[in-house]
């Protein structure tokens, strides 16, 4: 499946688009005098969605499982190399304002810049897309993964990029390409840890295992209670990405499996050495 099926299919089911679709029914249902009572019972039960939502957020109990389900593993003394999958970059902040402005998933490029400081002699891959215009320049995600690199001391030419891939499969794909692995090599692959179980079975189904590396948690921060049922709605959507995206790439064949087999790891945390 393409990338942009990818996209218009994300857009049937987010959530978010969802439960605003669902609104916008009750709302036309109550002007109408036939479904008037339904659409008064609709809104009264999206209302009640929000209200749940809002006393408990599905933050962690929606991603937790995920996050968990590969823990950062012990390192080996020698690796063949590394990538790292691209999603933290803003290419239209640096088409517009030239600086290599990064997101919440930024943890993906810091933890790859220090394994590249431990493994000197590996292999380096960044794989992103996502090509963005603006103010008369053309940007894409690996442009500011190497400007970021730069900053954080790491030689961007390096690095390998792929500046093609629209979506996890074609990380795969593509990183793959460029890396052309042999078997037995260990490469380590990082993204965030919610997404890493639909990266490993994507990588599987190119045919690619490698080691994972999870970074950039977002489960376990809880600050106490905090009635913020916006908040809540607004971050149900990509963090239920991953789990829709596993069942999809699963359903329409892309990956083999729903979850990927677990390998027995060490568990013991083991980041800059």
């Amino acid at each position: 499946m393409s990338a942009t099926l990818n996209t218009i299919l994300w857009g049937f089911l987010n959530p978010g688009n969802l439960l605003f679709a669902l609104l916008a029914l009750a709302l036309l249902l109550s002007w109408w005098r036939r479904g008037r009572r339904f659409g008064i019972g609709l809104g009264l039960a999206m209302l009640g969605v929000f209200v749940l939502l809002g006393m408990f957020p599905p933050r962690d109990w929606l991603v937790s499982p995920l996050e968990r389900y590969f823990p950062v593993p012990t390192l080996p003394e020698r690796i063949a190399g590394i990538v790292v999958l691209g999603g933290a970059e803003e290419p239209g902040v640096f088409a517009t304002h030239g600086w290599p402005e990064v997101n919440g998933d930024a943890d993906r490029l810091i933890a790859f810049a220090a394994l590249a400081r431990r493994y000197p002699d590996a292999r380096l891959v960044f794989t992103g897309g996502a090509a963005v215009a603006a103010e008369g320049r053309s940007r894409n995600e690996a442009d500011v993964a190497a400007a970021v690199f730069a900053l954080l001391g790491l030689e961007p030419s390096r690095v390998e990029y792929d500046a093609k891939a629209g979506n996890t499969i074609e990380n795969a794909r593509f990183a793959r390409e460029i890396a052309r692995p042999v078997p037995g090599e260990t490469w380590l692959l990082v993204t965030s840890a919610r997404h890493m179980p639909r990266a490993v079975n994507c990588f599987n189904a190119v045919g690619w295992p490698v080691l994972p590396y999870p970074v950039d948690y977002v489960s376990g921060a809880s600050r106490g209670f905090a009635f913020q049922p916006l908040r809540a709605v607004s971050s149900l959507t990509p963090l239920s990405k991953e789990w829709i995206g596993l069942l999809v790439y699963w359903l329409t064949g892309q990956t083999q499996d729903f979850l990927p087999p677990r390998p027995a790891e060490d568990k013991t945390r083991n980041i800059t050495g």
